[in-house]
């Protein structure tokens, strides 16, 4: 399924998609002690937006001490659709700017407590997540992802995320105490997906769906293009941690074919995707299509592609900022939140302009939160929209 919907948007693809910190004293409790993390040391990175903290300070409001992460405040879910694994990059770009270890203890709360749910035992499905889990038990929670589907699980972004978060754990600390730790658990999430989701043609497909009807578990064929960089960070941070070349050839494979397959030369960007027939899809519902071009141009720089998407997007920016890519919808947190992403990727001067008008008319402060919009009716704060908005504002990016 495509991310940056998630939980924050609907995709017009087929059916609807979704878009206190307690240390243990074992677990990453054990791990300061072994002196995996470097200890308070002064901000590492300037920045001239003192509120992205107060976003990291979001998420973290939102970890339990078993360190799940509810997807927006007094939400029933965790880790809807991959929510929660953006908000912890958050946190990750977060520690690296400030070296504050409260940022990093919350990563790693996350990358635990989402070890505890992955699937290990049964054979089938080893290396998945369930799209959702209960904020109140942790445990495995139904959830539609659309209309005639009961549940999901096996998210091609979930498995892969889970990766890249390990990898990120490593670059942070320099220490490889937590990537040993679930080395099993990140190369079965990787070899998941190449088992069970990776297409003939290279593409991953979105995730595996079970039928109210009759309950069966069938592959939804869907190839987003923005999926794809996700299944890539996690390839290539599987290349990195465990040198397997079925991991590094994905990899390359993915950055190889989505600009070229996935761009749309008549529209100058990315299309979302493509479905089990081929057939690519250029709709656009005010934030989708935003998403997949500063998404993947974040991953992958400079690309002719990317450059392009990246100047569809600001094409779309009002003399005030604000970016409105479908007349009649409103100016998208996440919108500019990728335009920022896009721009650091491209070493390119940073979207003032948009970033003010951000700060100014959806960021909260009075939670740190950051509304998906100024429409009444959908301008809720989710964990994942903070985190790619402190992303944004720190400029960080996904590679060293």
């Amino acid at each position: 399924m495509e991310v940056h919907a998630r939980s924050i948007a609907a995709k017009p693809v087929v059916f609807v998609l979704f878009l206190g910190v307690v240390l243990f004293s074992s677990g990453v409790a054990g791990a300061l002690e072994r002196g995996s993390h470097p200890s308070h040391e002064p901000a590492t990175r300037h920045t001239n937006w003192p509120e992205v903290f107060r976003m990291a300070d979001f998420i973290l409001s939102l970890q339990t001490s078993d360190g799940a992460m509810v997807d927006e405040p007094g939400g029933t879910k965790v880790n809807e659709d991959s929510n929660m694994e953006y908000a912890l990059i958050g946190l990750g770009a977060a520690y690296e700017a400030s070296r504050d270890p409260k940022y990093l203890q919350g990563l790693e709360k996350g990358i635990q407590w989402l070890a505890t749910r992955e699937e290990m035992s049964d054979p089938r499905w080893k290396g998945s997540w369930y799209f959702a889990y209960s904020a109140q038990t942790g445990e495995h929670l139904v959830s539609s992802p659309g209309p005639g589907m009961m549940d999901a699980r096996g998210v091609d972004a979930t498995s892969s995320l889970f990766v890249y978060l390990l990898y990120l754990d490593r670059r942070l600390t320099h220490s490889s105490a937590i990537a040993d730790r679930y080395a099993a658990n990140g190369r079965a999430a990787l070899d998941f997906i190449i088992r069970y989701n990776l297409a003939a043609d290279g593409f991953s497909q979105s995730s595996w769906l079970q039928s109210e009807k009759d309950k069966q578990w069938t592959l939804f064929e869907e190839r987003y293009s923005a999926d794809q960089g996700d299944v890539y960070l996690g390839m290539y941070a599987g290349e990195l941690l465990y040198h397997d070349a079925r991991y590094k050839r994905t990899a390359a494979d993915l950055k190889k074919q989505t600009p070229t397959k996935m761009f749309v030369a008549k529209e100058r960007r990315y299309g979302l995707g493509r479905d089990s027939n081929g057939e690519i899809t250029t709709s656009d519902d005010g934030i989708s299509a935003a998403f997949s071009q500063g998404y993947l141009t974040w991953i992958w720089g400079g690309l002719y592609e990317n450059r392009a998407g990246t100047e569809w997007i600001r094409a779309n920016a009002k003399a005030d900022g604000s970016i409105v890519t479908v007349p009649g919808k409103p100016s998208y947190s996440l919108t500019l939140a990728m335009l920022g992403m896009a721009d650091a990727a491209l070493a390119s001067p940073e979207p003032v302009n948009s970033m003010r008008w951000m700060i100014a008319h959806t960021y909260d402060s009075k939670t740190g939160g950051v509304r998906h919009s100024l429409d009444p009716s959908d301008n809720g704060e989710s964990n994942n929209e903070a985190g790619f908005c402190v992303i944004a504002l720190l400029r960080f990016l996904p590679f060293q």
